[in-house]
């Protein structure tokens, strides 16, 4: 699951993605977190690749 927030704005109010609602384009290790990520697109956001890292249990796409 991604849940995707803007912590800018309010982090409380988020939106949770299905991965297999997503197509995935890269994914790696961090260099400085040494956290895996995803850059992943999903119709509801046309703009481009979202970035997600995994905290344990979550992805988390921080739009800010």
């Amino acid at each position: 699951m991604i849940r995707v927030f803007n912590s800018a704005v309010n982090y409380d109010e988020c939106r949770e993605i299905p991965l297999s609602e997503v197509n995935i384009h890269t994914q790696g290790i961090c260099e400085f977190t040494a956290k895996p990520y995803i850059l992943f697109e999903h119709k509801d956001f046309p703009l481009g690749a979202l970035r997600a890292e995994f905290d344990g249990e979550y992805w988390l796409a921080d739009l800010c």
